[in-house]
């Protein structure tokens, strides 16, 4: 390389350094202006979405740095009060194995891939680097700490660790949950009371709750 090329690069070095920031930029800005977003959403950057139309975030949710949605034909929702931690990954597409198909293939082509939506109720807490897996339903106020892995239904206000996520206590107390949802939610929109008290006598019997009082 002589030294009138190394200068026309030298000249030409910082365009190509702003078109690629310019570029990335405008990545994220279509990204967000595609999903179905509230103005009261936040995204932390970097974000990585791979069907941005099939995203429904709804009022006061939050995305942090580093989360990935990975979707084909499947939906993501993420109901009001709820938040993603960083690094967290969401996969609604499984691949089949296919006879004659490599399976590098089956990623791109999408051929026979089985897909279900994941679903985010109210007011969840899903925690570092969490995985929630094709068919994933996390139900209102539930926490999943950081790691687990959910491919199945999560009950209300449970909290799950591990992978696959197994529920090891409950959010709050009976009497906490029906103070909580007073404050954040209209009548209409409340749990009933005969509802959580299967929940009790079903997932939370004889288990702690994490929970406190304000």
């Amino acid at each position: 390389m002589n030294n009138k090329t190394i200068s026309i690069i030298l000249r030409i070095f910082p365009f190509v350094k702003i078109f690629s920031i310019y570029r990335k930029i405008k990545n994220q800005y279509t990204i967000s202006s595609e999903l179905n977003i509230s103005e009261t959403t936040q995204i932390g950057y970097p974000f990585q979405c791979s069907n941005p139309k099939n995203v429904y975030l709804e009022e006061y949710t939050r995305i942090n740095s580093g989360c990935k949605i990975i979707i084909h034909t499947g939906r993501f929702i993420l109901k009001k009060y709820s938040a993603l931690a960083s690094g967290c990954t969401i996969i609604t597409g499984n691949h089949i194995p296919t006879v004659g198909i490599p399976h590098y293939f089956l990623g791109h082509s999408h051929h026979n891939d089985e897909e279900k939506d994941i679903i985010i109720e109210e007011d969840v807490w899903c925690g570092a680097n969490v995985t929630l897996l094709s068919g994933a339903h996390i139900g209102r106020g539930a926490v999943i700490g950081a790691n687990s892995l959910v491919n199945k239904e999560v009950p209300p206000y449970a909290v799950v660790v591990g992978t696959p996520a197994r529920i090891i206590a409950s959010k709050f107390t009976l009497e906490q949950i029906i103070e909580h949802e007073k404050k954040l939610y209209s009548e209409q929109e409340r749990l009933s009371y005969e509802h959580l008290s299967e929940l009790f006598s079903t997932y939370y019997k004889d288990k702690r709750a994490i929970g406190k009082d304000a």
